[in-house]
């Protein structure tokens, strides 16, 4: 059996920049790569960015393979909240990457370690794109990178965030999610989700699809008191869901790719066995008891 396409959206908007570091990572094992940018350059909130001319001229230097494409759209609505928005941006961002083979979705600020190994993954689950089969989401874990200190990062540590990296049918109903079954990979990328300039910080907090959900400059004063001295008495802290980010640990690094090369270094850099298989295992429980309430209802 042909291995699946390995094709890669990437939505990109006022955080285009990390895509420096981000997109070469997965250019080589990538067999088509699409780029999303409103054609208005606004964001999810209406907000308006730029992108300077030099960032174009660096995507035809390094597309030697002539992989990339640039989709231009109307990814901003008002009427819709900002997490419609990016929803709805995601579905388009599908649709014209066409049907057929895996589709797998990255922000620009999301940092693979092994994209190769990742797709290893997907070929060997090659199987599942074949027309007919049922549809699955593909999970993968976070390492949120927190914050740049000197000398270094704060980074959320054993938390090993899930999220939906990729599909066999995209049908987004809520960011990345399509609500399939999940099957987990133990792929673990980098999240520079905190870990940008001040101004960097602002702008994202009045642009991101979640802003309605919290207070947004009462979150902005807390990241900026946290600093190199105190960091060790920060608890709970994420967002949303505060639980999920109970701590921080500093990492050494000048820049995102020392960072995360010296974490390497030091650190396993793929998902313990103990949380891929517990998240395996809870997914087949889920599975299976939606199986069981199907057959129930049509009883």
């Amino acid at each position: 059996m042909a291995v699946a396409l390995i094709k890669v959206g990437m939505p990109i908007s006022y955080d285009y920049k990390y895509l420096y570091h981000s997109l070469p990572l997965l250019y080589e094992h990538a067999d088509r790569i699409t780029l999303a940018v409103d054609k208005d350059y606004r964001t999810w909130t209406g907000i308006p960015f730029t992108i300077e001319d030099s960032f174009w001229n660096w995507l035809k230097q390094i597309d030697t393979h002539k992989k990339i494409r640039i989709y231009r759209d109307d990814f901003f609505v008002p009427d819709l909240s900002p997490m419609e928005n990016q929803t709805r941006e995601r579905n388009l961002l599908a649709q014209y990457m066409g049907p057929g083979g895996w589709h797998i979705q990255v922000d620009s600020d999301e940092y693979f370690i092994d994209f190769e190994a990742f797709v290893r993954f997907l070929h060997r689950h090659s199987r599942l794109v074949i027309r007919g089969h049922p549809k699955m989401d593909i999970g993968a874990f976070l390492i949120p990178m927190y914050k740049q200190i000197p000398g270094g990062y704060l980074y959320v540590p054993d938390t090993y965030e899930t999220f939906i990296l990729a599909t066999n049918k995209p049908d987004y109903v809520f960011a990345r999610k399509c609500g399939y079954p999940v099957l987990y990979s133990n792929t673990l990328l980098f999240h520079q989700t905190w870990a940008r300039t001040p101004q960097e910080v602002l702008q994202k907090v009045s642009s991101i699809g979640a802003r309605t959900e919290f207070d947004t400059a009462k979150y902005y004063h807390l990241w900026q008191s946290i600093d190199a001295h105190n960091y060790p008495s920060i608890r709970n802290f994420h967002p949303l869901l505060p639980h999920v980010w109970p701590r921080l640990e500093k990492g050494d690094g000048g820049n995102v790719a020392d960072f995360i090369s010296t974490y390497c270094m030091n650190h396993c850099p793929v998902v313990p066995l103990r949380v891929y298989w517990r998240r395996r295992l809870g997914q087949m429980k889920k599975s299976v008891l939606h199986k069981l309430r199907v057959r129930h209802s049509s009883a």
